[in-house]
């Protein structure tokens, strides 16, 4: 299995649904729509994943540093 590709996040916003996404190295572009239970939708591009929601616009994310390292574990372990 190869390793993730970085990426580029954006929120998708139509009519009165936002979701967020992100679009990856090769172009291939992920939402999120339903985090409680991990339902995604993915397009080979971002214009076919728009199309696919019937609409709406794109909120580019700022870029962010990526986590190098696991976050240090809080209060004493169990």
């Amino acid at each position: 299995m190869s390793e993730p590709s970085a990426g580029r996040a954006f929120r998708l916003h139509h009519h009165r649904l936002v979701v967020d996404g992100w679009v990856t190295a090769d172009g291939q572009a992920v939402t999120v729509d339903d985090p409680e239970y991990g339902l995604t939708s993915a397009a080979d591009s971002i214009t076919d994943l728009v199309r696919g929601y019937g609409g709406g616009h794109i909120e580019w994310l700022p870029l962010t540093a990526q986590h190098t390292a696991p976050p240090q574990q809080q209060g004493a372990p169990r």
